[in-house]
């Protein structure tokens, strides 16, 4: 494991000083990450020396290592990261893929962080202080609640992934791991119709429980009957009734209430920041992901 302090971080300034901006201030993720969590309870300013300046984490080195005491989190800011927990023949297994805006290491509030975490590409992760994210959780009720919810999702998702190892066919499988994806991106404000594969095919088949050669030849299939445009990793869905036409009933429900859910807060969202903005409170500039 290439120690955490190795990483390279970004700087702010050449000089950072007291009056230095926030590495928050131009990300594209603030309007779903603490900003704007501490801004529902004016606690902004708390954002202070808890989040330090992006670290940069080369492709294939380990963020952390099952087992590890945990004394920090962080936030993915770009790049893309797989979760690989070890079995008891000495293996390991993905268990999880991790995308901008996602939380790392959670689990680390527990005292111990629960699976190896592995950059798959090179990434920028925001660092914060474990014990003073736990301290300021306890006087802001809006970052508890954003934490707790953060939990619960992944603990949902880890729950859905099982049941789809245990139930579904490998078609299924793979269909229901493009539209979970299509999800995320919706709720980050990116297309959901369109995206990269940040993780390889292997990687999915790992993930999904099936081998390479199967991975590509369910995508090959769905490529050919027009349900989704395949270009090396450039993923388009076609089709998405389609798509949830091939989940049972139980699973197509689940994944549609999941989209509608996503649909309904982006555009509450939207006209949350409408009214601040036509209010004059708390501008948020337009900006790109970096």
């Amino acid at each position: 494991m290439i120690p955490t302090g190795s990483f390279e971080r970004g700087a702010v300034g050449a000089n950072p000083v007291a009056s230095a901006p926030s590495p928050c201030a131009m990300c594209f993720h603030r309007r779903s990450c603490l900003p704007a969590v501490l801004a529902e309870d004016g606690a902004s300013l708390s954002l202070q020396g808890l989040v330090g300046a992006p670290m940069r984490v080369p492709k294939g080195a380990r963020l952390l290592r099952s087992g590890q005491a945990a004394n920090r989190v962080y936030v993915l800011h770009n790049g893309a990261f797989k979760s690989l927990v070890g079995l008891a023949d000495g293996r390991q297994r993905i268990v999880g893929f991790h995308e901008a805006g996602d939380w790392l290491g959670l689990e680390g509030m527990s005292g111990a962080y629960r699976a190896d975490l592995v950059a798959l590409e090179p990434s920028q992760v925001c660092e914060i202080d474990l014990r003073r994210l736990e301290t300021l959780a306890t006087r802001v009720p809006a970052l508890q609640r954003h934490l707790c919810r953060a939990m619960a999702q992944a603990l949902v998702h880890a729950q859905g992934q099982q049941f789809a190892l245990g139930s579904m066919h490998v078609r299924e499988r793979l269909v229901r791991f493009l539209l979970e994806l299509s999800r995320r991106y919706a709720e980050r404000g990116l297309s959901p119709d369109e995206f990269t594969l940040r993780m390889s095919r292997e990687d999915i088949g790992e993930y999904l429980g099936f081998r390479l050669e199967t991975v590509s030849r369910v995508f090959t299939e769905l490529h050919r009957a027009g349900i989704i445009a395949l270009a090396r990793r450039r993923v388009r869905l076609l089709d998405r009734a389609a798509l949830l036409g091939i989940l049972d009933g139980a699973a197509r429900s689940e994944l549609e209430r999941a989209h509608s859910g996503v649909v309904a807060r982006v555009t509450a969202g939207a006209l949350q920041a409408a009214r601040h903005a036509a209010q004059g409170k708390a501008r948020l500039p337009d900006v790109v992901p970096a």
